[in-house]
């Protein structure tokens, strides 16, 4: 959980990034520059309510200055600076395509399934979020709920991750690549 002092921080460098004093955050958010400056110096924790209105005058994301992390406004990840790791719930590996930003609700993955050699099943489970897809090279298998979807290179799929889903290679020769997006963070 993120301390007080830690929101106050947070809050203090973006009025300072923005060249605003206490006086102006106190115009435009109608909170005491007292109260600001109490905040700012981790002496008092500000309600729900006021984080919102200092949030709005300062141009942020409430969200912002309550991640456990400091995101960026901007996820940016350059090609070379991006990390192979492996899938959990199928045989293959993704790459990140985004970064969390404050109260960001995309998570883009490029995925390389590999081929279905060993004849795994498809793993199916469920979780509360949306899901789409892109298959890029090659063919792949995505089940939900009973319905079963054949994907060739251009198609795509949309769906509730809340039903019963799973994807696989269908190729026993060919990696699979998709391009995967999830409106939660760090699921597949």
């Amino acid at each position: 959980m993120i301390s007080k002092e830690e929101i106050g921080k947070r809050i203090k460098k973006i009025r300072e990034q923005n060249h605003l004093t206490l006086k102006n955050v106190e115009a435009k958010a109608g909170i005491s520059a007292t109260h600001i400056s109490e905040i700012e110096r981790g002496k008092t924790s500000p309600t729900i309510g006021a984080l919102m209105r200092i949030a709005e005058a300062l141009g942020k994301d409430p969200a912002y200055f309550i991640e456990e992390r400091e995101l960026k406004d901007v996820s940016f990840i350059a090609l070379e600076d991006r990390r192979t790791e492996p899938l959990e719930k199928v045989d293959g590996v993704f790459d990140n395509l985004t970064n969390s930003i404050p109260s960001g609700k995309i998570n883009a993955r490029l995925i390389t399934l590999a081929p279905s050699k060993n004849n795994r099943k498809m793993e199916v489970h469920s979780h509360n979020c949306d899901e789409a897809a892109l298959v890029l090279k090659g063919s792949v298998k995505y089940q939900v709920d009973e319905r079963v979807y054949d994907l060739g290179e251009g198609d795509s799929i949309c769906y509730r991750a809340s039903q019963k889903h799973g994807y696989i290679n269908l190729s026993k020769e060919q990696e699979a690549k998709m391009i995967w997006f999830a409106t939660e963070r760090g699921v597949d």
